[in-house]
């Protein structure tokens, strides 16, 4: 069985573009592609510029979300952080710090990040704005249409990253707010759609001894004419 990701060749020979399998971030990598391109050879080359820092490869993907993937795409203008638009006051800084000695808990404790080589672990103090749980009812319902949301929880050494989910908002018939995610809850393992509040209820439930520290917002902007320069 294919996986979602893979370079088509090398350490990982699954295909690079996918349509039909996901696991949560190719799926949330997946729409911001082809949401601004106007084929799927562009939202191919896209997925790229997305996926890894410099010629796709295995070493080069952005493995670690706080550290790696969200500074690449605020960088490049894949995502804008629109929380603390949202959340006002409420917002709250959540902090990860990479060094060598905290890598090395990790690999220690049996967490390192397959495919990410020791030389390209991210190193430095990565802070990221999020609405608490205790916020999320009251900012939900402002929350706009094609909002990336990424769940972080609370620091723990040993841990390789705070980040363990990712989804799509986007809205009900009547408006509501609902998330759009491909889970791996045993039984569903496929994307659904959920409401936003079973959503949080979903994710505090996920890792007991893990809590949720807050949800990351981003805007998607529309990247059109820089994909299609990336084509050219």
């Amino acid at each position: 069985m294919l996986s979602p990701l893979g370079e088509g060749a090398g350490a990982d020979p699954d295909p690079r573009f996918s349509l039909d399998a996901f696991d949560c971030m190719t799926f949330v990598e997946t729409a911001a592609a082809l949401g601004s391109s106007r084929s799927l050879e562009e939202a191919r080359v896209a997925l790229d510029d997305i996926r890894y820092e410099g010629a796709p490869a295995l070493s080069a993907r952005h493995h670690e979300v706080q550290g790696q993937w969200i500074p690449a795409n605020l960088a490049r203008g894949w995502i804008a952080e629109i929380t603390r638009d949202l959340a006002g006051d409420r917002a709250v800084l959540l902090e990860k710090e990479h060094t060598r000695e905290s890598w090395a808990a990790v690999h220690r404790a049996g967490r390192a990040i397959p495919g990410l080589p020791r030389a390209k672990e991210p190193l430095g103090r990565f802070l990221t704005w999020a609405v608490p749980p205790n916020a999320l009812a009251t900012v939900g319902p402002r929350i706009p249409e094609g909002t990336v949301v990424f769940v972080f929880r609370e620091e723990e050494p040993g841990r390789a990253t705070r980040v363990s989910h990712a989804g799509l908002v986007v809205l009900g018939a009547a408006g509501e707010r609902l998330v759009r995610h491909a889970t791996s809850t045993p039984g569903v393992e496929r994307v659904i759609e959920e409401p936003l509040w079973r959503f949080a209820r979903r994710e505090e439930r996920a890792y007991p001894h893990w809590p949720v520290a807050g949800y990351a917002l981003y805007a998607l902007p529309d990247m059109t004419a820089h994909v299609a320069e990336l084509v050219r």
